[in-house]
């Protein structure tokens, strides 16, 4: 039976109360940092009768509570659910466990499990009003940081262990930020590419990373998402061949001639007062192709910062961000079409994420290279090799 338009807006007005309750968003940056649909990610939980994950017990009550509270049938809710639902995970819960044929009496009334639906229904809302679009301006607006930090929000955490979807600090599952890569670099490799590189080939030094509380839950509740990963990288000998830098900065750009997305890098010369040495910052920054007719209101580039010391032939620094520009601003840098705007043109600082550190250490140029091209999407990768050959 359809929904009718009186109880289309009933329903509709429910839905978007809940999102806009305390306990909805304070769970939402969580559950989207799971890199699937929720109700794909229940459904993993079957085995186990689809316990309620801890996490989400409260919020679930809320929803249960408003869902009594209101006029709404459930058969109503899970027909406006299968019209509304993209990927028919609707379709699967309620056809095999909530009103499957078999259950249904034979004047046509069926009772679901009510633990089941709200569990369902809290998943459904999570995908319905999720949000692809990222701002970074908002997320830090909203970012929970506890833990004393640098000036880039990146605190150190001695001892921390990396997982393939979250790491562990304090006793504290972190979801890995919805702004990190977690590619891996081997087939059924245990962490992301860059975690593995600093775990297997870092030895000195700190490791500093975002810890924003929003993502944190007790280790008993860590929330494994991933299925063996198919997406695996070659990556080549590592070629850094020694330059002879005659200006203060060097500006190399390499394109990709069928997406036209480029790759940046910027060598500036520097030096250290402290130990009296010179050294070289060097950044790599990925910019994917803008004409300026795109309906988005910014572009999102991933940013990479070491410092390089000839002298030691080795990297003290390097750092993992994420860059936000304004529309406008991103298209002159990219097109390199205004002076006011350069191609090297930085983001605001409060849009600059940094979303991991290494430093303190002495790290090869192997290590540095491993860390780039565990960080880049392949066709950066292959743009990267290109400019150090």
């Amino acid at each position: 039976m359809k929904t009718t338009i009186l109880q289309k807006e009933e329903i509709e007005s429910f839905l978007l109360a809940i999102t806009e309750s305390e306990q909805y968003l304070s769970k939402e940056y969580l559950v989207h940092a799971i890199r699937k649909s929720f109700l794909h990610y229940l459904s993993d939980s079957r085995v186990k009768g689809f316990e309620t994950p801890l996490f989400l017990r409260e919020l679930i009550e809320y929803v249960d509570s408003r869902f009594e509270e209101s006029n709404i049938t459930a058969s109503n809710m899970l027909d406006y659910m299968h019209c509304n639902d993209e990927h028919n995970w609707i379709m699967y819960y309620d056809s095999v466990f909530l009103r499957p044929p078999k259950k249904y009496s034979s004047n046509g009334v069926v009772e679901c499990d009510r633990k089941l639906f709200m569990l369902v229904l809290t998943g459904f809302i999570f995908d319905y009003f999720r949000n692809d679009k990222i701002d970074i301006q908002e997320i830090i607006e909203r970012e929970d940081l506890s833990y004393e930090t640098n000036q880039y929000g990146l605190a150190t955490v001695p001892g921390v262990i990396f997982k393939r979807d979250y790491f562990i600090f304090d006793n504290k599952a972190y979801l890995y930020s919805i702004l990190t890569n977690t590619t891996v670099i081997e087939f059924a490799d245990s962490m992301p590419g860059f975690a593995k590189v600093i775990t297997e080939q870092i030895d000195t030094g700190d490791v500093l990373l975002r810890l924003d509380e929003r993502l944190a839950l007790p280790v008993n509740q860590a929330i494994s998402y991933s299925t063996l990963n198919f997406e695996k990288f070659y990556g080549p000998q590592f070629h850094f061949s020694d330059s002879l830098l005659k200006k203060q900065k060097t500006i190399i750009v390499h394109i990709d001639k069928e997406s036209c997305d480029k790759l940046l890098m910027v060598i500036k010369q520097d030096f250290d007062v402290k130990y009296q040495k010179k050294f070289l910052h060097i950044e790599i920054e990925t910019l994917p192709f803008a004409t300026g007719e795109e309906s988005k209101t910014h572009f999102i580039t991933t940013f990479l910062h070491g410092m390089f010391y000839p002298e030691n032939d080795c990297f003290t620094h390097i750092d993992y961000t994420k860059n936000q520009y304004f529309l406008d601003d991103y298209v002159k840098k990219y097109s390199e079409s205004t002076t006011d705007v350069p191609i090297d043109f930085y983001a605001k600082k409060e849009l600059h994420y940094k979303i991991w550190c290494v430093e303190n250490g002495s790290y090869s140029r192997e290590v540095w290279y491993n860390l780039m091209i565990a960080s880049l999407q392949g066709k950066y990768r292959k743009l990267l090799d290109e400019i150090l050959v």
